[in-house]
């Protein structure tokens, strides 16, 4: 009787147990039922499937069977018999067709148109009016007067001779040139003399007698604009050296001489004279 104590109290147990587990019957009014419905644009879009290329359509068109070719036996000891091209066939000419001649059409000249003889008149000139002025037509090459002939150069005089030594304190070298420069202009080789008085320039810029050699060697080329602007830069850097300045004088007159300032020219000879 043990064994079916155990299983009745077992039993019993398991029926508590799952009574104490359920729920209570629900008390209050049944809930609500919901119903939602997506909306618009919330369906679900079908998935595409990416467009297919179109299909070619396939060449069903048979293969072409090329033609046998049946070639005549021929026995390779026997010669080929010789081919004779065909003979070209006579074009017979055609007949030259029937040309009938035809005669000339005779043009018919239209009669001549008769003028009547009547005199040309003369266009009418109407009578001229008293309050017109009559201009007379004078050839304008009589009225122009003769062409002036141009003023005679002014006269070109020779400078005095220049006893101007070097000075004592001028540098062996540009004492040299300017010496060799004189021994040129004596012996008429102008371009040669101002070259050298140019290099002696170079060692002594600021040697008045220098300034004055070229001068008047410019003045000998016939360069008598270049000899007075020279001249001036002489006397500027001349000092007290008197002769010196007469002598610049004298080469600025006949530069204002040759270049028609006769009044310049007038000016320079006075203070040529005066210093």
């Amino acid at each position: 009787m043990k064994p079916l104590h155990r299983f009745l109290l077992v039993s019993l147990l398991v029926s508590i147990g799952l009574g104490a587990c359920s729920m209570g019957p629900r008390e209050g009014p049944p809930a609500t039922i919901v119903q939602v419905t997506p909306r618009a644009d919330q369906t679900v879009r079908p998935l595409q499937s990416p467009p297919k290329p179109p299909r070619v359509p396939e060449d069903t068109t048979p293969p072409v069977k090329r033609t046998t070719q049946v070639y005549a036996y021929q026995d390779p000891s026997t010669a080929p018999e010789p081919v004779t091209p065909p003979a070209p066939q006579e074009r017979v000419p055609a007949p030259a067709p029937d040309i009938q001649p035809v005669a000339p059409v005779s043009q018919t000249q239209p009669p001549p148109t008769q003028t009547p003889s009547v005199p040309p008149t003369s266009p009418a000139v109407p009578p001229p009016r008293p309050d017109e002025q009559r201009v007379a037509k004078v050839d304008p090459r009589s009225v122009l007067p003769a062409s002036e002939t141009p003023p005679p150069p002014p006269p070109v005089r020779a400078l005095p001779p220049s006893n101007i030594a070097a000075p004592p304190n001028l540098p062996p070298a540009a004492a040299k040139l300017a010496a060799q420069a004189e021994q040129q202009r004596q012996s008429g080789d102008y371009a040669g003399a101002a070259a050298s008085l140019e290099r002696s320039l170079r060692i002594a810029p600021r040697e008045a007698y220098l300034w004055n050699r070229l001068a008047r060697v410019r003045l000998e080329q016939g360069q008598a604009a270049q000899a007075g602007n020279l001249a001036s830069r002489a006397n500027d850097l001349a000092g007290d050296r008197e002769d010196l300045k007469r002598d610049n004088w004298r080469i600025i007159a006949e530069s204002r001489r040759r270049s028609g300032d006769l009044a310049a020219a007038s000016e320079a000879e006075q203070r040529a004279g005066g210093n």
